[in-house]
């Protein structure tokens, strides 16, 4: 029974993907080749996996059906996830995308980003978030309408650079990273042999284990793409950061004691963003962000622990944020200046002075701003 299944339904799957390939339009701006292409090669993976299963007489044996049922399962889990992202986005692609795309072009020309632009689509279920495998950046649907949430376009550039790999240009920022990662581990790891050797209790031993997992599964990434958006779009990355943690963060010194987490505590990730800031000479914009931040969070009653101060020392963050900046500057890309005046990290710059220094006509600017940012976007040489 479970070999006519997969007989049948591979059959089914072979059809399934020929038509996932038919629905790639060819006629997307070029922006969308890579991404087109990667979808193609990934198609192309899938349906040599399945005419294994179809062909193989080894799998075809009794004893290797668990084999061939797992090869099978993988499969299907490919193609679903590839028709949910990458096919959905070329097949669906929206005159809002191609903007997205002209604007990640530009930023990424500004910048002298060291890798291809990655595509973007505006089908993001949740937040923005990129597939460096892909090459697709998600962003949620009405944001090519609005500016004050673009800086984190910055924030994504960066995951790409830390999973690329055998670029000597790109070397440098993931040296810095192991860098980073081999001191936050030396800290966590030598507080846990200090709790070891006294009578501690087990929730203390078990928390320092459970930051030690957060750093190498998400917490130290997050960290060196906050600081490269911070050195390619200045402080208004740093608003960035306020506006989404207070529109959905939750506590800003939470630290997890018992379950590893993606994401490191807000307020980390604030002072963190506000050392870069100061490495690279924008101390009063530094001290204006940092009140505004105290002063708002202050409102949500929330406070700082010890676990918290013992997790993200200061002078921890401060070695982050340097090692950031010494290996964004050694991939020659371009830092942020206040006298990009024309430029896109310019324009959102202007766009979150307009936000504080005249709300009441914050909404009519913004209108405007927006213009502006896609008159800039328009003369990429993407």
């Amino acid at each position: 029974m479970i070999d006519q299944y997969i007989e049948v339904s591979t059959s089914q799957l072979i059809e399934r993907s020929r038509t996932l390939i038919a629905l790639i339009p060819r006629d997307l701006p070029r922006i969308y080749d890579a991404l087109s292409q990667r979808c193609r090669q990934e198609i192309g993976n899938a349906l040599s996996g399945l005419r294994s299963i179809a062909e193989d007489q080894k799998l075809r044996r009794p004893e290797n059906r668990p084999m061939r049922i797992r090869v099978f399962k993988r499969i299907v889990a490919d193609l679903d996830f590839l028709e949910a992202t990458g096919i959905a986005a070329l097949s669906r692609a929206h005159p809002d995308d191609h903007r997205l795309n002209s604007l990640v072009g530009r930023i990424t020309t500004e910048i002298k980003y060291p890798l291809p632009a990655p595509a973007c689509t505006s089908l993001s279920r949740d937040y923005f978030s990129i597939d460096p495998h892909l090459g697709l950046l998600f962003v949620p649907l009405a944001e090519a309408h609005f500016v004050l949430h673009l800086p984190d376009l910055y924030h994504e550039l960066a995951h790409p650079l830390l999973s690329a790999q055998d670029d000597p240009v790109i070397e440098p920022f993931r040296e810095r990273f192991a860098e980073a990662m081999a001191i936050c581990l030396e800290q966590t790891r030598g507080e846990l042999n200090r709790l070891e050797r006294g009578r501690n209790p087990d929730g203390a031993k078990i928390a320092l284990r459970v930051w030690e997992s957060s750093w190498v599964r998400g917490w130290l990434a997050e960290f060196f793409c906050d600081l490269f958006a911070v050195y390619t779009v200045g402080p208004a990355f740093a608003w960035s950061h306020l506006h989404l943690a207070l529109k959905r963060g939750v506590d800003p010194f939470k630290v997890p004691a018992y379950a590893t987490s993606s994401h490191p505590a807000d307020d980390a990730r604030m002072r963190a963003i506000l050392d870069g800031l100061t490495l690279t000479g924008f101390e009063v914009e530094r001290r204006a962000i940092w009140s505004a931040w105290t002063s708002c969070i202050a409102e949500v009653n929330s406070k700082r622990g010890a676990d918290y101060d013992l997790c993200f020392r200061d002078g921890l963050l401060r070695r982050i944020a340097e090692l950031a900046l010494e290996g964004t500057r050694a991939m020659d890309v371009a830092l942020y200046s206040s006298s990009q005046k024309d430029s896109i990290a310019g324009v959102l710059n202007q766009a979150w002075s307009a936000f504080w220094n005249t709300p009441s006509d914050f909404v009519v600017a913004e209108k405007e701003l927006l213009k502006k940012v896609s008159a800039v976007a328009a003369n990429s040489t993407h």
